[in-house]
């Protein structure tokens, strides 16, 4: 953990992007090693569509989840036979870098000194540099070495975490009899990189030499020529092969621009780091007499930052503290590659599914590094002083980075829809607001058991308001397929156009918050977290919960009878939610005591509405078992719109027990709920009929899975029967209907489009017709009757309207 200027433990960002380096760098490795275990060896070519054509499970773009458990038991049991060979690709690939980085890591200093010719510094210079160790505070001193070949004025500190070395250019001799604070200055940034971090720099040099040789080298000598992945790698390709497409080219390419984007950051963010410290050792603004500006090219390639950068660094060290949008989106972006390249590894290898836990589990996977990406950014966001833009840039830099690193995923075929734009707004919204929360109660601890409460609240709230990122890609089906048939259900429910509205504006956020209890647990540590870091509890906002919490089951009750049970239930939280409003907004509380006052009022809204929906020990409304499923998602979102408007009230200091008792409560009644009579209006999808697949995207997975294959057998087969004709040989004609029978009745899954295999089905019958024709003609010398040729033609005809069909189809599954 790096640090900044006199703020030790304060996290400086250059440990940051070169995690982010290391996550892009992993990211692609896996996408690229992914690739090569499903074209090599040539036996597990286009395993999985095979397994899916012969299980007769098409896992298509429209995210459909077909039911028959027996179709995924044989998709697994026929991938089981592959899935050594594709984890051994998965593994060898972040082996091999890893291990590659490692030898450069290790090996560079000496080759270092062996290039440059580095020799010992006269002992002219011992004393005087033994004196600027002291002053840096270095416990261990570099080894200093004089680079005789370079007469320029400057050093470069190299090394490893064992031993550290400081090469000076033979330039710097004279410069320390004419400059003498100039040379000071220039030593001192060369060793407060020794300080902060020679470790993290010749890391990442040395991951991404590992990074072109290991991995991307390979994948362009195999682009260029794909048959280097066969058994005959020196034969020219006639054409490319099917995963060596401009979509992969380019999703690579950019990977690879991220991962150069993100070395360029490490190497540029140290330099920045070592101009502050040497700022904070020499106690001067402008501490280098010789910085010479960099050309246009080494500018934007260059190891280095601007000089304009550089002096402005210097001037206020300060600055290295607030967080950056372009650091942040980076990260962003390389966590969501990661993370799905991970997935998309353990979905081929048929671990990550429904039914096994790992969803959750990885959902945990990904809001770890999320929460700590948010947790350092308040940290600094903290340190540097909240002013404006300070996180919630860095915020929107998290919402923009989910988006694109969702889109970014090569396995990414959804289409865009209106659902998914509004998911993804929605989503990069919540990253805002949870960044400035996270800030904000940054700004209130003071101790370390404080910071590991809110590390921890900081995780979850992540895990629950931001974990439902690897949903957004499957908004367009989800509201295709259960939003909009709810959306019917209602509309017969509702006796007018208002009530119709008022029941779609309810029962929206009741189904889509389908994970109640924890967003109940992260709404609740919104306000609660804050009360406990200040220790303070806000006594207007409470008393303002308690009257509008009166106010709201007046409202409820008055609202008991307004149309059915269901349609009242929704009147009742529709009113609670204006109540919130109303209260919130004339209140003119603090943000915190806006959202506890909103949520006070909507624990009494969800005891009004069950109190007056009881029956018996039952509700009469579907919408009465849970209203606390909607009312604090709703009530959030009221307190954000109209409160923290007003002057900050004085808080009563005080114990958290009675903050920690209203979110225990509230969590409690998103927890239990009550029964519902059978009467009740069930609003749930109907089941469907039949499971829906995207006909052409599946066709095409045929045709790879051994469609086309078995097609041409089929033609190749009946070839050598017509050579036979064009010959005139009958023994040839006898032998060819005889191999042809076999083929045609080889057994293999029909083509999943019904008029396809309706033809494909007329064709082979046919076929079979024919040669059984000529066996009795042409083998056992019997009568020819005319329809040997004419179920020939037939099938011809009929084969040759599938061959059509199925390019066509393969023509618009990927377009």
């Amino acid at each position: 953990m790096d640090s900044v200027g006199d703020r030790p433990g304060v996290p400086s960002g250059t440990t940051l992007r070169f995690a982010t380096l290391v996550l892009l760098a992993v990211a692609t490795t896996l996408q690229i090693f992914g690739l090569y275990a499903t074209v090599w060896p040539a036996a597990a070519k286009l395993d999985e569509a095979r397994c899916q054509v012969r299980s007769n499970l098409y896992l298509t773009s429209t995210f459909q989840v077909d039911p028959d458990e027996s179709k995924w038991d044989a998709y697994r049991a026929c991938m089981d036979v592959f899935l050594g060979g594709r984890a051994v690709w998965l593994i060898s690939g972040l082996v091999l870098l890893f291990a590659v980085a490692s030898l450069i890591y290790a090996l560079r200093p000496a080759w270092l000194r062996y290039r440059r010719n580095l020799a010992p510094v006269p002992g002219e210079l011992v004393e005087p540099l033994a004196e600027l160790v002291a002053e840096a505070g270095l416990s261990k001193a570099p080894t200093f070495l004089l680079d005789r070949g370079n007469v320029r004025a400057g050093g470069v500190a190299f090394g490893t975490h064992r031993r550290k070395y400081v090469a000076l250019n033979v330039g710097m001799m004279p410069l320390r009899r004419t400059e003498p604070e100039s040379f000071r200055a220039i030593v001192l940034h060369e060793l407060a990189h020794v300080r902060n971090d020679v470790t993290i720099t010749y890391a990442t040099l040395a991951i991404w030499r590992a990074f072109v040789i290991a991995v991307l080298t390979p994948y362009a000598l195999t682009w260029l020529n794909p048959m280097l992945l066969t058994t005959t790698p020196w034969r020219l390709p006639q054409f490319p092969e099917g995963w060596f497409t401009l979509s992969a080219l380019w999703h690579v390419a950019v990977l690879v621009l991220l991962v150069f984007a993100a070395r360029v950051a490490v190497l540029r963010a140290r330099e920045k780091h070592a101009d502050a410290t040497v700022v904070r050792w020499t106690g001067e603004s402008d501490p280098y007499r010789l910085l010479q500006p960099a050309g246009r090219l080494r500018r934007w390639l260059g190891h280095h930052p601007a000089p304009s950068s550089r002096q402005a660094v210097m001037r206020d060290p300060k600055s290295l503290l607030r967080p950056g949008f372009w650091e942040t989106l980076g990260s962003t972006i390389a966590i969501q590659l990661a993370w799905w390249h991970t997935v998309t590894a353990l979905h081929d290898l048929t671990w990550y599914r429904e039914g096994n836990g790992s969803h959750l589990v990885m959902r945990i996977v990904w809001a770890l590094p999320m929460a700590a990406l948010i947790g350092v950014i308040a940290w600094r966001g903290a340190a540097f002083g909240l002013r404006r833009g300070t996180v919630a840039l860095p915020g929107l830099a998290i919402g923009i980075g989910l988006v694109l690193g969702d889109q970014l995923d090569i396995r990414n075929a959804s289409p865009i829809t209106v659902p998914r734009v509004l998911a993804t707004i929605a989503l990069a919204g919540t990253a805002i607001l949870v960044t400035l929360w996270a800030g904000h109660c940054a700004t209130l601890v003071r101790t370390r058991p404080q910071r590991w409460f809110l590390g921890a609240s900081i995780a979850f709230v992540t895990f629950s308001l931001l974990g439902w990122v690897s949903e957004v890609r499957a908004a367009g089906p989800v509201w295709r397929d259960t939003m909009v048939p709810i959306m019917d259900i209602l509309h017969g429910h509702a006796q007018s156009l208002a009530n119709e509205i008022g029941l779609k504006a309810v029962a929206i956020p009741y189904l889509l918050n389908f994970n109640r209890v924890p967003t109940a647990v992260a709404l609740a540590l919104l306000w609660l977290v804050p009360l406990v870091l200040r220790r303070e509890f806000p006594r207007v906002a409470a008393l303002a919960g308690l009257i509008g919490g009166v106010l709201a089951a007046a409202a409820v009750v008055l609202l008991g009878s307004a149309g059915t049970p269901l349609e009242a239930t929704a009147w009742q939280v529709i009113a609670v939610v204006v109540v919130q409003l109303v209260v919130v907004a004339a209140a003119r509380v603090d943000r915190v005591g806006a959202l506890l006052t909103a949520w006070l009022i909507g624990l009494a809204g969800t005891a009004a509405i069950w109190l007056t929906h009881l029956n018996g020990d039952q509700v009469d409304s579907v919408l009465a078992r849970q209203p606390h499923q909607v009312l604090p998602v709703l009530g959030t979102l009221a307190a954000l719109v109209a409160g923290g408007y007003g002057l900050q009230r004085a808080h009563v200091r005080s114990a958290p027990i009675w903050a920690a008792g209203i979110a225990v409560v509230g969590v409690a009644l998103a927890v239990w709920r009550p029964g519902a009579e059978a009467s009740a209006a069930v609003i749930e999808p109907p089941p469907p009929a039949a499971t829906e697949i995207n006909t052409d995207e599946a066709v095409n997975i045929w045709i790879y899975g051994g469609g086309w294959d078995r097609m041409m057998a089929v033609v190749r087969a009946q070839d050598k029967v017509f050579a036979g004709v064009r010959a005139a040989d009958p023994v040839a004609i006898a032998a060819g209907c005889e191999a042809l029978g076999p083929v045609l009745r080889e057994p293999f899954p029909l083509p999943p489009d019904a008029k396809i295999a309706t033809t494909w089905t007329e064709g082979l019958r046919a076929m079979e017709n024919g040669t059984r024709s000529c066996l009795v003609v042409f083998r056992d010398a019997g009568k020819d009757d005319g329809s040997m040729a004419a179920e020939f033609l037939k099938g011809l005809d009929q084969l040759e309207v599938t061959q059509t069909a199925l390019i066509e189809a393969q023509k618009r599954a990927i377009s």
